[in-house]
């Protein structure tokens, strides 16, 4: 009978070898992907607080582009701006030019 107990042993040992070599490949397996999701995660939130500056910036852009849409509607400052940004004079009036 001694025979029959080493056998139920080492038969019992070698499943649970097998069983730990099994859990510790499905645990490695889960850790792995766990930890390139985590990766994934915070890859992600640095081109959200990226892109998130970028929206900021661009939104003040866009105010800036309304208020001159607004001054352009006006033909006094149209006026003003041509003859600043490109010489022009009214009758009578001389440009001097000082560099």
């Amino acid at each position: 009978m001694s025979k029959k107990r080493k056998r139920k042993a080492s038969k019992s040992k070698i499943r649970i070898f097998i069983s730990l070599i099994i859990f510790g490949s499905v645990l490695a397996a889960l850790g792995y992907n766990c930890l390139t999701n985590i990766l994934k995660i915070q890859k992600m939130e640095n081109e959200k607080k990226v892109l998130q500056e970028q929206l900021v910036s661009l939104q003040e852009e866009k105010e800036l582009l309304e208020t001159d849409i607004l001054k352009l509607e006006d033909p006094d400052y149209i006026a003003k701006y041509v003859r600043e940004k490109y010489f022009y004079s009214k009758d009578g009036e001389f440009i001097l030019r000082l560099e």
